[in-house]
């Protein structure tokens, strides 16, 4: 069990100055594969067998302790859409903000861990004209990114703002916003047993590639070319709507294909050659169903 109401946080410094890494996990309750890897990169830290060199990284294995134990998403609010500092937090996940924002403001790279729950391959999120952020990216081990997403969620006119503060966002978003460069890596399916395995590489790949620590950046396991992935559209669950196959993860969707049915019959069409993204079956009503993306050419 966690503390619930505490984020625990554990710091590595090197007396060489250099760059400062922060990495949170779980911040999803019910996405606990890069608690582990957090945990085994951390031991090896601790036992002297992974040296910190130069700079720091901070380690946030337990984003959202109590959801965490809940094993569910959220305990009251979606903490990553909502990560904004409040003078008044509203509910847990707002207090849970109020935390981690101002560690997301020190940092100079952020890297956050997530799974999801449709399977398929790992992925990793990035800003759409960041050479700094590609590069980082990639080095994670990951073939596919993403990017687009800020963009994609603009777009829905959906992002509102909380108790007056600024608009809400994620740790990415946040991270960003106060000069880091940040990634968000998807390390598959939330029960999947590899899914441990690709966060702790992209961990030791990220401290490896920024200096931190004197390792290698190991190589990619998928021997394939990196690609970019472009969202387009967020399509949101407003209805008992349905899938009309089990779509997976970065499935190919041919233009005019039908891609999901609303409740009253309407069918949600491919706008163009692409990929459905992220299909979420069983999402709450108001909540994000899936997503639309296309390949981004060089």
């Amino acid at each position: 069990m966690t503390t619930p109401d505490l984020i625990r946080s554990v710091t590595y410094a090197a007396e060489q100055p250099g760059t400062k890494l922060l990495i949170i996990a779980a911040i999803h309750g019910n996405e606990k594969c890069g608690t582990v890897g957090c945990r085994r990169v951390m031991e090896d830290i601790d036992s002297g067998r992974l040296p910190i060199i130069k700079g720091q990284v901070t380690f946030v294995p337990i984003g959202n302790p109590r959801a965490y134990d809940l094993d569910q998403r959220y305990a009251e609010r979606n903490l990553n859409r909502y990560l904004v500092p409040m003078a008044n937090p509203d509910c847990y996940e707002a207090r849970l903000g109020n935390i981690l924002c101002p560690m997301l403001e020190a940092c100079d790279v952020h890297l956050a861990i997530h799974s999801y729950t449709v399977g398929g391959e790992p992925f990793i999120f990035v800003a759409p004209n960041d050479p700094k952020e590609h590069a980082f990216a990639k080095a994670l081990g990951a073939r596919t990114l993403l990017t687009g997403w800020e963009e994609a969620y603009a777009a829905t006119g959906r992002k509102t703002k909380i108790a007056g503060d600024e608009e809400a966002t994620g740790s990415i978003e946040y991270a960003r916003r106060h000069g880091a460069i940040a990634v968000n890596i998807e390390c598959g399916q939330h029960k999947d047993p590899e899914a441990p395995h690709v966060a702790e590489r992209a961990i030791r790949n990220a401290l490896a590639y920024l200096g931190i620590t004197a390792a290698e950046v190991a190589p990619k396991t998928d021997a394939a070319p990196t690609r970019m992935v472009e969202v387009k559209e967020v399509h949101y669950r407003d209805d008992i709507g349905e899938f009309p196959k089990p779509w997976k993860h970065l499935e190919k969707v041919a233009k005019g294909a039908v891609i999901a049915t609303r409740a009253n019959g309407e069918p949600i069409a491919a706008p163009d050659e692409g990929f459905i993204i992220m299909p979420k079956v069983d999402t709450p009503i108001g909540e994000e169903w899936f997503y639309f993306g296309v390949e981004k050419r060089a």
